[in-house]
């Protein structure tokens, strides 16, 4: 696992700055603790943190073919490469390394832009190929890794981080309001541009070719969801699961360091440690954390799967005074991301890499078998559909406009009033908004003709086909997936140089899920069924009958207590208000509402205090975003707070 930056200069005078790739190169050095190196030919040059996994005495980057022509900076791993190197080894090519980076190189001198097909892995990478001129940018499937890029007339410059792009220097930073808008809506950003106008994501699945300057993008595979009419039968079914699982667990075994697995007593990551042990001769290391408030925690469910699976178990309890760690966080995600549970991802993380350098994780289980409560909720936005359109539209969305939204059922009246005609509230299943009263008369002109929800529509426009649940499984994979739980747990466990693998995603698993008939995933009030009835094999049977729990944070009880005047002191500071986003007075009645318990406003509250740390951390004057937090000190009550005033 790296860090990888670089920069292709579009004018053939031009050379790269060293100085400016080792500014680039330092700053991802929590993605890749352990060395760097660098590579200037021509026009382009790569900077490489690593994070050594597999072959630790070489595999060093960037990486040249033995002769000059195409050179390499990769951050990922390749876990079919054992099978590649020997397709490769056959065709007569003779290897120097024992590493998935070599077998990487070559596999693209073999096939090129036709090689990432082949590979099953986690990657962001970059080839200069001499040969043809050209860089090549790519992202894995899912997008488990990320690759930033920014290109203006005279160069293009990429990252694994932001922060790295704006490391180089010449690069203005100006908010991106479309990108603000969608994270304000969703909680985080779906689409591919990025919060600073001019840096983009690369897609998942997606090159990127630049040649004689010219840009181009597209997909070298795509997630096909087709549900099969006339499935195997059952058992057949759960047999080929098994064994996909299996492989798909066994492959990410593969390390020359500590190695070990979340375990939160789901029944994702409880799967996942029992295939683990199964093809372990030692006891799994597991580690899990937990709250004071047990409606939170789920450490007893993680202790009763580590005793019946026998794992060398570790426990971490997470208190309001974690917060502390929170600009920290904002640094490390380089945007607003509203995802709480990025405050027990990262404390997980710090726990395991105490011990570990590699943890196996759960990821992707609720996406691939169907297991959030908002698939079973489906029907009841179905029944919502068939009010007549004029009760809808001209008598309930008027309405949510006249009543405040602390107003009870205001919520449920404002999704029935934006339901569209195929019985799907626009932006259904993600972030609840309130933005027409929150947001300023300046802020919300600004916004004419943003549509935050542009992006999710094209996709359920691509699903139109599939039954319900299915079509919102296809959004979740394509959208919420890449955008929030694996930039979570990406950003979260290279914070802690710490490498996380979800078998759970293994391309081989999420395709052929995809073509089993929703009744398999989602039976009565069954959710992940298929999967329930393989793991009832391996796991106790309470972790069978465990209800759902997000990993999430008593942030609702936090801001009505301890973290109360924490929130109302930075949301309602003059420099907060001045930025012109909000109104004062919406604020306000948000945050005296959620106070009194009487509604719970945590999640805006807890992305409105993200937002205001990412502007002081990355834009405010004095601040350029090359900070860990050292900016920020405690208060005497231990609440976190700027030290800039």
């Amino acid at each position: 696992m790296c860090g990888i930056a670089g920069i292709l200069e579009f004018s053939k005078d031009r050379t790269p700055s060293l100085e400016g790739l080792q500014r680039m190169a330092r700053i991802l050095t929590h993605r890749g603790p352990d060395e760097e190196g660098f590579y200037i030919s021509g026009p382009v040059g790569f900077a490489h943190r690593r994070l050594s996994i597999i072959d630790l005495a070489s595999g060093q980057q960037p990486m040249e073919s033995p002769d000059g022509q195409v050179c390499v900076v990769f951050n990922g791993e390749i876990y079919n490469y054992p099978e590649l190197k020997a397709e490769l080894e056959q065709q007569g090519h003779v290897f120097r390394t024992t590493s998935d980076t070599e077998v990487l190189l070559a596999l693209y001198q073999r096939y090129g832009l036709d090689a990432f097909a082949r590979v099953n892995g986690m990657l962001a990478c970059a080839f200069w190929d001499q040969r043809t001129r050209q860089l090549v940018l790519v992202r894995d499937r899912f997008g488990k890794k990320p690759l930033f890029y920014y290109a203006d007339a005279q160069r293009l410059v990429f990252g694994s981080e932001i922060k790295a792009i704006l490391a180089y220097g010449e690069i203005q930073r100006r908010v991106n309001l479309a990108a603000l808008h969608e994270y304000l809506t969703h909680s985080f950003i779906v689409g591919n541009q990025s919060i600073l106008q001019g840096i983009h994501r690369l897609p998942p699945a997606h090159a990127l070719v630049v040649r004689d300057g010219q840009i181009r993008t597209f997909p070298y595979w795509q997630f096909q969801f087709t549900p099969q009419p006339n499935p195997p039968p059952e058992e057949e079914i759960v047999e080929h699961l098994a064994e996909l699982l299996r492989q798909a667990v066994k492959r990410r075994l593969m390390s020359e360091v500590p190695l070990g697995a979340f375990l939160s007593g789901g029944i994702d990551s409880s799967t996942v440690v029992a295939l683990m042990a199964q093809l372990s001769d030692r006891p799994v290391r597991t580690f899990a954390i937990g709250f004071d408030e047990e409606n939170y925690s789920e450490l007893e469910d993680a202790r009763t799967v580590a005793q019946h699976l026998g794992t060398d178990h570790h426990e971490m309890i997470v208190k309001p005074a974690a917060l502390e760690v929170l600009p920290k966080l904002v640094w490390h995600f380089d945007e607003p991301f509203g995802d709480s549970s990025a405050v027990p991802t990262y404390y997980v993380c710090q726990a395991a890499r105490q011990h570990l350098t590699v943890a196996l994780s759960g990821d992707g289980g609720d996406e691939v078998f169907a297991g959030y409560i908002r698939y079973r909720e489906l029907e009841q936005y179905q029944r919502m559909s068939r009010l007549p359109r004029w009760i809808r539209h001209h008598l309930l969305q008027p309405l949510t406009g006249v009543l405040p939204f602390t107003w009870p059922g205001w919520n449920y009246l404002y999704a029935m009033g934006k339901m569209n005609g195929g019985g799907f509230p626009s932006g259904f299943g993600l972030y609840p908004y309130i933005q027409e009263q929150l947001y300023s008369s300046e802020f919300a002109h600004a916004l004419r003709g943003c549509d935050a929800f542009a992006e999710t529509e094209k996709i359920l426009r691509n699903g139109d086909h599939l039954d319900p649940v299915s079509r919102y499984q296809y959004l979740d994979t394509l959208q919420y997936l890449p955008a929030d739980i694996l930039a979570k747990v990406d950003r979260m466990s290279m914070a802690n140089s710490l490498e996380v693998r979800s078998p759970l995603l293994d391309y081989t698993v999420v395709e052929y899920m995809a073509t089993l008939p929703i009744t398999f995933k989602l039976r009565s009030e069954v959710s992940k069924y298929i999967l329930r009835k393989l793991c009832g094999r391996w796991l106790p049977p309470a972790t069978l009958r465990k209800r759902k729990q997000g990993f999430a944070i008593p942030k609702d009880r936090w801001f009505q207590q301890e973290l109360r005047t924490f929130a109302e002191d930075l949301l309602l500071d003059r420099k907060t208000l001045t930025r012109g986003y909000f109104r004062k007075e919406s604020l306000t009645r948000l945050l005296n509402h959620h106070a009194t318990g009487r509604r719970d406003y945590s999640t805006w509250i807890w992305c409105l205090i993200v937002l205001e740390m990412w502007h002081r951390l990355f834009l405010d004057e004095g601040n350029d975003g090359q900070l860990t937090g050292e900016r920020w000190k405690k208060t005497d009550d231990g609440r976190p707070t700027t030290a800039r005033g």
